[in-house]
């Protein structure tokens, strides 16, 4: 395992010494990650060597630090009282639409795969949460450059926060009945257990982060609010997993919200920004993207392309069909909605094709257990839509938003 870690940070040492170069390039850096994982194990393997990487030795890094690490510092950026100002759409978009978007790609997915005993309905649901993940981070990045309005940076960022968590928690709910014979997804137990779990997380992650919010106030001192905002992560997380069983992610997410927005309070009442907390989040962020698209890379495998392509496709297809019901279905009903500003056609547009798939689908696609039926096909469809997102739907993005501008 150290020999892992000392390989993963020489990679995202080698991502930073490479980004310049890349960014001249029309290419994605994200694309270059993951094609710098798949060459070097490709040649570290035909070389003779094991990559030792193993299911059940990464699985709990992904889940219990990058996942939780992408999360927060995604809330932590997010401007709040922009948010809250668009949270009708942005929750309707992340709860209802995303639970929707879910049952109907991976319903789709069953049919289109039609073996239900090596891909069964709760396996498709499975890769249809994780499908519904999206991942703002390059269209954001575009927004910034193109000089995109602030709502709909609003709109497409807190959509993709929201629904990320959201998709953990589903995630973790078919983990546990796949486990379980399917019986906690049967009728009120399933509504029961979504919403206490996620419910357990708002007030673990309330309460982290108006005491986190404290300390940050009363200490002046960089060092210290760095790692108090580490603290306002890592300790929510860990009291929800594992001393309640509810949502460690919901509660990293509201934890990030409050103390990213009250250290945003401070900026403005005193008129000096503190740099260093947020330069620290925005380098964790980085860190783990990085690691979580080139182990995308390492994971990938020639055979997978040769024996589940259609599955691939598949993939793609319903989370492109899944994805364009939701958003043009239900934001006609959040625009007939009193004291809602609308939500224009255009903007319908960059929302559809601005769900990109990236660092939280793929790491939870990293993390599914070996046990579960028809894993390895799951893993596909994820990488499929991941690679789709990178070299099709990223690309053609600058075009779609400066028509909203």
């Amino acid at each position: 395992m150290p020999v892992v870690i000392i390989l993963l940070l020489a990679i995202v040492l080698l991502a930073a010494l490479i980004e310049p170069w890349v960014k001249r390039t029309p290419v994605p850096f994200t694309a270059v990650l993951v094609i710098l994982g798949f060459v070097g194990s490709e040649i570290w393997t035909g070389l003779g060597f094991d990559t030792g990487l193993r299911w059940d030795s990464f699985r709990d890094i992904i889940l219990h630090l990058l996942v939780p690490i992408l999360v927060f510092e995604s809330a932590y950026h997010m401007p709040a009282r922009l948010l809250m100002k668009n949270s009708l759409p942005v929750l309707i978009l992340a709860l209802p639409a995303l639970l929707i978007s879910a049952f109907i790609c991976g319903y789709l997915l069953y049919l289109g795969i039609g073996y239900p005993q090596a891909f069964p309905l709760l396996t498709a649901l499975l890769a249809g949460v994780i499908l519904a993940a999206t991942d703002p981070v390059a269209v954001v990045s575009m927004f910034k450059a193109i000089g995109a309005s602030p709502r709909l940076t609003a709109l497409v960022e807190g959509e993709s926060l929201f629904n990320d968590a959201t998709a953990v928690v589903c995630f973790s709910l078919i983990i546990v009945a796949l486990a379980n014979d399917e019986s906690m997804l049967n009728g009120p137990e399933a509504t029961w257990a979504f919403f206490t779990t996620v419910g357990g997380g708002i007030l673990i992650g309330l309460t982290a982060g108006y005491f986190s919010s404290i300390l940050y106030h009363l200490n002046k001192n960089n060092n210290a609010r760095g790692i108090i905002s580490l603290l306002a992560m890592a300790i929510p997380f860990y009291i929800a997993e594992h001393s309640f069983h509810v949502s460690g992610i919901i509660a990293v997410l509201v934890s990030g919200l409050w103390l990213g927005e009250s250290r945003r309070l401070a900026i403005a009442i005193t008129q000096q920004e503190e740099k260093f907390s947020s330069h620290l989040w925005e380098l964790n962020g980085y860190i783990a993207n990085v690691i979580v698209f080139v182990l995308m890379g390492v994971t990938i495998t020639v055979e997978m392309f040769r024996d589940q392509w259609f599955a691939m496709l598949l993939g793609i297809a319903a989370a492109t069909i899944s994805r364009a019901v939701v958003v043009y279905g239900f934001t006609p009903v959040v625009n007939i909605l009193p004291q809602q500003e609308k939500i224009s056609f255009s903007y319908q547009n960059v929302i559809m094709w601005g769900g990109l798939r990236g660092g939280v689908g793929i790491a939870l696609a990293l993390s599914i257990p070996t046990s579960v039926p028809g894993w390895y096909t799951v893993q596909a469809i994820i990488y499929g839509m991941v690679l789709f997102t990178l070299f099709v739907q990223a690309p053609l993005m600058p075009r779609l938003i400066k028509k909203t501008i």
